[in-house]
């Protein structure tokens, strides 16, 4: 018996109900060594119920970071110095029992037993360099703008209408803003 329509309407009818969770931004450290800026940050991942119910079913979650730097005062039109994506993605393997970690800039791997374990470590940036000094215009003030959201668009194509429809799918810490300094 095929248990997938049965499954992908369950999970119809329980994303109408449940708590909706959230990402929050908890921590961000920008430190100035040498020419280079560099950040380290932590993320708090709350998934929803829907969420949690998808990845323990064998949905794989993309999580997403965006990063720019840009001028305080600037104009509609001008680029920033800096704009970067950072994706991972998890994924539970039921085989295993664990969970899946993938960096996708670098391809690296990471298992966990736990689930909240797997979120902790995805929260977690560590030196990452945003941006060279030699790239800022001396005399101007500049700010790291940093968002984190589920990808609603990676997840399987039958899951996506749901997803924009239900509450909780829409995970995101919204945009932050940490000035850069000098």
């Amino acid at each position: 018996m095929n248990r997938g329509p049965v499954w992908l309407l369950l999970l119809l009818l329980w994303s109408a109900g449940g708590e909706a969770a959230s990402f929050a931004v908890k921590e961000v450290q920008i430190t100035h060594t040498g020419n280079d800026y560099l950040l380290n940050a932590r993320i708090d991942y709350q998934l929803s119920d829907q969420a949690h119910e998808a990845l323990n079913n064998g949905v794989p979650l993309t999580l997403k970071v965006q990063l720019v730097v840009e001028k305080v005062w600037r104009s509609f039109w001008e680029q920033g110095p800096f704009e970067q994506t950072l994706s991972f993605q998890i994924r539970y393997h039921a085989l295993t029992e664990l969970y899946r970690v993938v960096d996708k800039q670098t391809g690296e791997e990471q298992n966990f037993v736990t689930q909240d374990a797997a979120l902790y470590a995805l929260g977690e940036i560590n030196n990452l360099r945003l941006v060279r000094l030699t790239q800022l215009t001396a005399g101007e003030a500049y700010q790291l703008r940093l968002r984190a959201d589920l990808d609603i668009e990676s997840l399987p194509l039958p899951l996506q209408p749901l997803a924009y429809l239900g509450q909780g799918w829409k995970l995101t810490t919204g945009w932050s803003l940490w000035p850069l300094q000098p």
